[in-house]
């Protein structure tokens, strides 16, 4: 798999140089292949026993300022060299075209690195549900996901930022879905603070990540990696985090009451998965209140288990991010997730994604938040984001 990435970056390089550098100044090839040579030499390192998480960023940045770019004009311009025998224009005219487009890009990753990332947008969602509770019309949940912490220390204040976003809302509660950190929980030492200071009337409620098992870092022993872990769950729950490790609790108002169940990452290989849904949904008291809300991050789960196996109305999910990348209203993210961001219902069998006002209010529904952070600093069209979602009864 690495060797053909590698092989998949040098093809286009190899024909930009073939019909464009080749006889030109030495120092002018030189120029042209080290961004290349500068992203071969960081995959190399970040795939060896001594990667450090700063090769993949920048690995990353290089396939997004060069190589993604080199890419299209490539592609582009074949066409139009496949077509010169018609046209003698043609390949001239496709030059121009793919040029356009590797400039627009450049300029789309400069946005998205350098500002898209930290332009956090509220998006408030209203639920309808013909079975809720008629003391919790109008609960308000704040959803956030994927922080993925370690990544704002280039810019500690984005997290002050949307703690104090979060808070002014006023929420009745925050759920949390996954991915705090990206790899370790030293990336929280200089946020302890500000996520300490996240409030609403009826708690946080947290769940984990693939990311908060650590499993992206390199530990001396699996008894380190634990210890890791160990870590990130104090943390939250110093944080006055109610951290659901498969389990739930019951939120009252009145004389009703929800349940809001939470399970460990439950996923696909090659992501972790410790869900154990039945095993949350246990009730020592009896039964669960009818009503129920399930945070789970990865949302391929919904349609594993969740509408199997059980009733529940309602399920949060984050992990998605929808790649980080959204244009005019197409995410890559639809190649891997059949749901990767925003609301989704099923009804007699059929999953289909929704408008907010044409939902239906007797079917199960998944929203999927796509986060506010990520593992590199790089967001457009699928800008940071906070849910505020109200629960309206039908």
């Amino acid at each position: 798999m690495f060797i053909l990435l590698l092989l998949g970056l040098l093809l286009p390089e190899l024909y930009i140089w073939h019909y464009f550098m080749r006889g030109s100044h030495w120092l002018l090839q030189l120029v042209f292949w080290m961004p290349y040579l500068a992203t071969v030499v960081l995959m190399l390192l970040f795939n060896s026993p001594y990667n450090q998480a700063w090769m993949f960023r920048w690995g990353v940045y290089m396939i997004l300022c060069f190589a993604i770019p080199k890419l299209l004009f490539t592609l582009v311009s074949l066409v139009g060299l496949a077509m010169r025998a018609l046209s003698p224009v043609a390949w001239r005219a496709a030059n121009v075209v793919a040029l356009l487009i590797a400039v627009s890009v450049v300029g789309i990753v400069v946005y998205g690195l350098c500002a898209g990332w930290r332009r956090l947008t509220v998006k408030e969602v209203e639920l309808k549900f013909a079975d809720l509770p008629q003391q919790f019309d109008g609960y308000r949940i704040v959803q956030m996901s994927d922080m993925h912490i370690g990544t704002y220390h280039a810019a500690p204040e984005a997290v002050k930022r949307i703690v104090d976003e979060v808070n002014a809302l006023q929420p009745d509660m925050i759920c949390f879905t996954g991915d705090l950190v990206n790899s370790s929980p030293s990336e929280l030492d200089i946020f302890d603070d500000d996520l300490s200071r996240l409030k609403a009337k009826d708690g946080v409620f947290s769940i984990m990540g693939n990311h908060d098992y650590c499993m992206y870092n390199r530990h001396s022993s699996q008894t380190a990696r634990l210890k890791a872990i160990a870590e990130v769950k104090a943390r939250e729950r110093r944080y006055g985090w109610q951290l659901l490790l498969n389990e739930h609790k019951v939120v009252h108002r009145g004389g009703d009451s929800i349940a809001i169940i939470g399970v460990e990452n439950s996923s696909r290989p090659p992501f972790p998965d410790y869900g154990n849904l039945a095993g949350a949904m246990e009730c020592a008291e009896g039964q669960l209140p009818e009503f129920k809300v399930l945070l789970s991050h990865d949302p391929t789960h919904w349609r594993r288990e969740v509408l199997k196996k059980t009733d529940i109305q309602l399920q949060l999910s984050g992990h998605t991010h929808a790649t980080q990348f959204r244009l005019f209203g197409w995410s890559p993210a639809s190649f891997v997730y059949d749901e990767y961001a925003g609301l989704y219902e099923e009804q007699n069998g059929v999953t289909e994604a929704v408008n907010e006002k044409k939902q239906k209010s007797d079917s199960r529904k998944l929203f999927i938040c796509t986060g506010t952070g990520g593992n590199v600093t790089f967001r457009f069209g699928a800008w940071p984001e906070i849910v505020v979602i109200t629960l309206k009864k039908a």
